[in-house]
């Protein structure tokens, strides 16, 4: 028995609510009560009750009809409810049963058989809650797992083996080229390792996010750096796109956040944005200060945008199987998103995006300045 579960008595005569009361207050359980049945379902309203004990024979509104309501309503419908009845007819116990109750108990009490039920349905519901725990651990780490073999298969075996038989082709001399078309080739070969390294790395972050292993250590992180760092990654991404990367970093600033999550959220949006923007095209980091505490981190592209469908669907990992080609035909299954979304929350901070079908899109997130 859990101390402390909280219990509602519900019985129009105080006598037997203090009776009730005593005997399971000396248990160390939480007692609440009313003695009508409106009143117990606006109180079932307010607070999460583990138990209702609950009196057939009341005045307005009798037991059976106040128990019908718990169990339509969502938000109590799994609340065991034990009717107290003087009633011992089998067809009043069966109505009672047919209604959703889960127990009852004759009147006057019997304190022993009064806690032994109590006490029965109230861990029979804490084992409910704890296996519908379990399987939705269960549920997301079978879901983690298969999308891990959906992208190791599908997105991480195909570049490599591209790779490998484009190395092949030059270690044996299949190909011919000028030094013009080999600058082509070994850039394109480039882009395809750089592609498949960083779908690697934010597989191996995900997953480690997923199990509980990541390890975050929050410091000061000096985000004008971070930026410039992060163009300095992507700057061979950008030039064969052509595609110029610009910023706009009046002040310095800095966020209270783990520096290496700080990376990988402005790498994820920035390739992002290069793979979505067209050739020649221009990609900015905004930076400013609020007055909520936190720093507003933006990066905005002049490129293809968004419609409100793919926007809502674009942090759910629901189109896993619905893989994105950029405006080069670069491929991505939106993971560095996702992940990106994940480590935006784990600081608390937020990530909205503002897009246009042919006019761009701008992703904003926030950071908090210190550790407050």
């Amino acid at each position: 028995m859990e101390a402390n579960s909280k219990i509602l008595l519900v019985d129009d005569n105080p006598i037997n609510i203090r009776v009730a009361a005593k005997i399971l207050r000396s248990h160390n359980y939480n007692i609440s009560f009313s003695q009508s049945g409106k009143d117990a379902l606006e109180k079932t309203q307010k607070v999460p009750f583990d138990l209702i004990l609950l009196d057939v024979m009341m005045p307005d509104m009798d037991g059976y009809e106040v128990c019908r309501l718990l169990k339509e309503n969502p938000v109590t419908d799994k609340i065991p409810v034990i009717f107290l009845t003087a009633k011992t007819e089998p067809e009043s116990i069966v109505r009672g049963f047919d209604v959703g109750g889960a127990d009852y108990v004759t009147k006057p009490f019997h304190g022993q058989e009064l806690l032994a039920r109590v006490e029965t349905h109230i861990r029979l519901r804490q084992s409910l809650e704890q296996l519908k725990q379990t399987n939705q651990l269960l549920t997301e780490s079978n879901d983690t797992k298969d999308k891990m073999f959906s992208i190791i298969s599908h997105d991480l075996l195909g570049p490599f083996g591209s790779i490998r038989e484009s190395l092949e082709m030059l270690a044996t001399n299949q190909v011919v080229m000028d030094d013009e078309s080999m600058k082509h080739f070994v850039k394109a070969l480039w882009q395809s390792i750089g592609n498949a390294y960083a779908l690697l790395e934010n597989l191996l972050y995900w997953a480690r996010n997923q199990q509980g292993q990541m390890i975050y250590k929050p410091r000061l992180v000096d985000l004008n750096q971070a930026v410039h760092e992060t163009y300095d990654l992507l700057a061979g991404m950008a030039q064969i796109k052509d595609i110029t990367l610009k910023s706009n970093l009046i002040e310095n600033y800095t966020a209270y956040a783990d520096k290496n999550a700080v990376k990988t959220i402005l790498r994820n949006l920035v390739s992002n944005a290069i793979k979505f923007t067209n050739p020649g095209g221009t990609i900015t980091t905004r930076i400013i200060g609020k007055d909520d505490g936190y720093v507003e981190v933006s990066v905005h592209d002049d490129g293809v945008g968004m419609t409100q469908e793919t926007m809502g669907r674009l942090f759910s990992g629901k189109s896993k199987n619905d893989p994105k080609w950029g405006t080069s035909g670069e491929k991505g299954v939106g993971l560095g998103l996702i992940i990106t979304k994940e480590f935006i929350e784990k600081h608390n901070g937020t990530i909205r995006i503002d897009s246009t079908p042919g006019e761009g899109s701008t992703f904003y997130f926030t950071l908090p300045k210190n550790n407050n």
